[in-house]
């Protein structure tokens, strides 16, 4: 291992950036893997001969996986470490990935999706956690908030992946390229990666335990958070998942909705950026910042019709708001708990965050049957989670102290 990578607070600052690189490639296989079941819904909607509503609970099988990961498997990583999770997660779950292109029926096709889920969930967490351990602690926030920008661009590079393929090779293809990605990022890490050592605390002996999270000091903040973060992922997994399938209604091709989806994702970029370097400036306040712009963009899509260019300018600015308050909240989360729980504190933000994944296809489900993702009233569903967001964003912004009020660089 000599020519590994080492991080931490003793590392030089390329090693650090190396370090970041690593794990934000790691967290950009993540991002197109969990784009990949939405960009390719019509497509395997058309090859199974499934109704559009019957699509929603293959979309949330894998969110119910990253759930059972974020909150059971992920909290390994303050015990055993941040690398060793990350790379069996990783090749785990791209070996299912490849099991799952061959799939013969929706039944396997969504278990298979369950299974992937719970490697999923325990990547993410760890993947945040260990980049801001790599910086000092008025840094964190920050760092773990622009790490998770990776997420994002794995789902620009899923849109991307899947325009090109889904013409030629389908469903299944994305699905082999979604299984070879992880299992080559895992030899990487194995390769390239040393983390740095985990601070002793007092919460030691509590190491991966949801009662490290929960002590009275703690207690009302991470509910706030598990508010905030289940809201949000509801709001997000409802348009990424229903895009497309809207795009390919008004007759334009599973291409056509992928490269639109992409458009979504790519805002969500440049909107994780500004956020990831406000946060040095507020955590929730921030946050809060850009759920308001999320409400006003939502507000906008559902009350006016608009041609395919206004209506793709308005989805990039979606995705600004919606994928920036994401990394905003991640960044910010991360900021409450110290270095021996963080990885349980936002795995367990996360996982509960799923309840609200889950829900995010499901409510399209619902919204399908009745009728309502017929045109642009679809846009006002998410706007009542994102303001259930807001609320809970300015509760913890008035609670807790500013970076610079604090010297500490909590949230």
């Amino acid at each position: 291992m000599t020519n590994s990578v080492r991080v931490g607070h003793g590392a030089t600052q390329a090693g650090r950036l190396v370090g970041v690189a690593l794990v934000m490639l790691t967290l950009m296989v993540e991002g197109f893997d969990l784009q990949a079941a939405n960009l390719v819904g019509p497509s395997i909607v058309a090859d199974f001969g499934i109704s559009r509503s019957q699509l929603g609970p293959l979309l949330s099988a894998s969110l119910v996986g990253i759930l059972l990961g974020s909150t059971q498997v992920a909290p390994l990583g303050d015990r055993y470490g941040r690398k060793p999770v990350l790379i069996v997660a990783s090749l785990a779950y791209g070996l299912l990935s490849l099991g799952a292109a061959s799939a013969t029926s929706i039944t396997q096709l969504a278990v298979l999706r369950f299974l992937i889920g719970i490697g999923l969930g325990a990547v993410m967490p760890n993947g945040l956690t260990l980049a801001g351990e790599m910086f000092e602690e008025h840094r964190q926030a920050s760092m773990t908030g622009l790490v998770g920008i990776g997420i994002t661009m794995g789902g620009v590079l899923a849109g991307v992946t899947s325009a090109e393929i889904l013409p030629h090779w389908h469903w299944r293809g994305v699905f082999v390229v979604g299984g070879v990605l992880p299992v080559a990022i895992a030899l990487l890490l194995a390769l390239c990666l040393r983390e740095p050592p985990l601070a002793a605390d007092d919460v030691r002996h509590k190491r991966g335990s949801v009662r490290a999270i929960l002590v009275p000091s703690l207690r009302a903040s991470t509910l706030t958070v598990w508010v905030v973060f289940a809201s949000m992922s509801l709001a997000f997994h409802l348009l990424s998942s229903w895009i497309p399938l809207m795009v390919a209604r008004v007759g334009q091709s599973p291409a056509s909705a992928a490269w639109t989806t992409t458009a979504f994702h790519a805002g969500g970029v440049s909107g994780g950026i500004v956020a990831s370097l406000l946060l040095t400036r507020g955590h929730w306040q921030t946050a809060a910042l850009f759920m308001s712009g999320a409400c006003v963009t939502m507000l906008l899509l559902g009350a006016f019709p608009a041609g395919p260019s206004v209506s793709l300018a308005l989805f990039i600015v979606a995705g600004f708001f919606v994928a920036g308050t994401l990394n905003a909240i991640n960044g910010a989360a991360g900021g409450l708990y110290p270095m021996a729980s963080r990885a349980t504190g936002l795995g367990w933000s996360l996982g509960i965050a799923r309840v609200g994944s889950i829900m995010g296809p499901l409510v399209g489900s619902v919204a399908a049957t009745a009728g309502i993702d017929r045109d642009h009233r679809f846009f006002f569903l998410p706007v009542l989670p994102l303001a259930i967001a807001l609320v809970a964003s300015l509760a913890l912004a008035r609670g807790r102290p500013s970076p610079k009020a604090s010297q500490g660089g909590r949230a």
